[in-house]
């Protein structure tokens, strides 16, 4: 009997491109580790996105049983999402060549809906959103709607076709239903998950800083995109506050992780952004910005920081997230979205309104001052991560889905 194999569907979101770079997020962190759970479980796993002609090969091995293929379309280079869809029929016919019909489609954000879409009818199609561009529109009040109404029809079409949809929360759930009118039979939530084994708290602490180049002081940490909605802007100007409420203005060190070498226009309008901000804000020597880190050097700096925060304007769910709470780490997380479905406020984190700055900066302040208080936190977040989000775990639950399909009472 052949495997069963899952085709992954990730046009703009390379699953081994590294966090940070452009367009490589959450997302790709999420379709990796998946599939490579999947594939230790018997699963065949292909994974479809864009060939950003970079070097990379045309196929690349993410574990035994779980490959990355790489189309081409459209111009070459690095394309922004906001721009791929004209270039994504090209994807479909392309990924189609590789196809026998038996497979299951799992489509990933709008584009990649889009493309299973264009597919003939997969008899097994699931759908994960990652985020819904209604409550993007909704969470940027500066925003142009007339910008997300292609995507909006796209994901309103997918959400009405595809056979089963994964939210990665009951917030997300809510929405669908809400903002989109989804069928609430087909959708099942299932949490992203995070290796435990590979994210650990550090041995020693204090020797991986001096390793890293950081000081012995706390360290507090953040990585993501170069994307307004991350509030890295908000980061700072609530690390200024933060530093003036700690007693005796006791030193700290807060680290950024972001930015890459070949940003697009977008990206370098927010380094600008952020660059001229922690000048006028006169942040100097207590700020660091580091690039875009190796996927091995991730774990290392979660495991050096005394605190995390994801200082989000509005967070679908935030795999780093789990990924600090499994190095034993403190989290502070936005309220909006998804982190209040993993963190109790003052027990395994703390939420906040990352808009609210005083509040923001009191939050870190009260860790920053109290290391015991950090320590038994960090411990809780740990065993949070052990009890609810590995992926072996989570990947059992999506074989259950994908077995299921068909069956499920409408």
């Amino acid at each position: 009997m052949s495997r069963q194999t899952v085709v992954m569907i990730t046009p703009h979101g390379d699953p081994l491109g590294r966090i940070g770079e452009p367009d490589v997020g959450g997302q790709c962190v999420y379709i990796r580790e998946l599939s490579i759970a999947l594939a230790a479980q018997g699963t065949q796993v292909l994974a479809f996105t864009r060939d950003r002609s970079d070097g990379k090969p045309k196929r690349e091995q993410m574990a035994p049983g779980a490959d990355v293929i790489r189309i081409q379309c459209g111009p070459r280079g690095f394309l922004p999402k906001e721009e791929i869809l004209p270039h994504l029929g090209e994807f479909a016919a392309a990924l189609s060549t590789y196809l026998s019909g038996n497979e299951i489609i799992s489509s990933h954000f709008w584009d990649g809906g889009y493309v299973a879409g264009r597919l003939k009818k997969p008899e097994k199609w699931v759908h994960t959103s990652h985020s819904l561009g209604k409550r993007k529109l909704a969470s940027l009040p500066d925003a142009d709607p007339a910008q997300y109404k292609d995507r909006i029809a796209i994901e309103t079409d997918i959400l009405q076709r595809c056979n089963a949809i994964i939210a990665s929360t009951g917030l997300e759930e809510q929405d669908l239903v809400d903002l989109y009118g989804t069928n609430e039979a087909k959708i099942a939530v299932i949490p992203p998950g995070v290796d435990a084994n590979y994210f650990h708290p550090p041995s020693d602490k204090e020797s991986l800083k001096k390793e890293l180049g950081l000081s012995v002081d706390p360290v507090v940490f953040t990585l993501g995109r170069l994307d307004p909605r991350k509030g890295f802007d908000l980061y700072l100007r609530a690390a200024v506050q933060a530093r003036h409420q700690l007693n005796h203005g006791s030193p700290v060190q807060f680290v950024l992780s972001a930015g890459t070498s070949n940003e697009n226009g977008h990206e370098a309008k927010e380094r600008e952004r952020l660059q001229q901000l922690s000048k006028s804000l006169q942040l100097g020597d207590s700020f660091i910005w580091r690039p875009v880190l190796p996927k091995s050097d991730i774990p290392r700096y979660y495991g050096a920081s005394d605190l995390f925060v994801m200082p989000s304007r509005y967070e679908l769910f935030g795999i780093v997230m789990l990924e600090a709470m499994a190095c034993g780490v403190p989290v502070i997380a936005t309220k909006f979205g998804g982190p209040p479905e993993v963190i109790v406020d003052g027990q395994n984190g703390r939420l906040v309104d990352p808009t609210d700055i005083p509040s923001f900066a009191a939050a870190m302040a009260e860790l920053l001052e109290d290391p015991g208080r950090r320590m038994r936190m960090g411990e809780i977040a740990r065993e949070t991560i052990e009890s609810k989000y590995s992926w072996e775990t989570l990947a059992r639950r999506h074989l259950l889905l994908y077995a299921n399909i068909g069956n499920r009472k409408r």
